[in-house]
């Protein structure tokens, strides 16, 4: 799994998104949070990345989520306001540091009030579900 995984990530099989997505919707129907939701919401990947890769994994993932789900997607509401060093080379203190402050809210206004999924391809550690979720539990309202 774990190679599958990332390849996923890292060799172009973004055609993985779909059953990696199924299993992820299959899990979240599982919790009752997934009845509430009203957004999906995908942690955006810095602009150097995503040209390098040609997609954002979160995104693809993100996407087969809201098809199964009939949740809706929001693209154009957190972003990146800074490149980063890629988490998997860091311990987890240093992922905490490297990814801090890194994320930023537009069109806050459509969230207000919002229960939403936050989707991220990889949580080997918290840090950057932890540094977006603060930026959407933060934002002005």
């Amino acid at each position: 799994m774990r190679r599958l995984i990332l390849k996923f990530k890292y060799s172009d099989k973004s055609f993985l998104a779909k059953d990696f997505g199924l299993s992820m919707y299959e899990t979240m129907k599982l919790h009752s949070f997934y009845n509430d939701a009203e957004f999906i919401i995908p942690v955006p990947l810095n602009i150097v990345r995503r040209i390098k890769r040609g997609y954002n994994q979160a995104e693809l993932l993100a996407n087969e989520i809201s098809i199964k789900a009939g949740i809706p997607i929001l693209k154009n509401v957190l972003f990146r306001k800074k490149i980063t060093k890629p988490q998997f080379k860091l311990s987890k203190l240093e992922r905490a540091k490297n990814i801090k402050d890194s994320f930023f809210i537009e069109n806050s206004d459509i969230l207000k009030c919002k229960f939403v999924i936050l989707i991220c391809d990889i949580a080997t550690t918290p840090a950057t579900v932890s540094a977006c979720s603060l930026v959407l539990k933060t934002q002005p309202v």
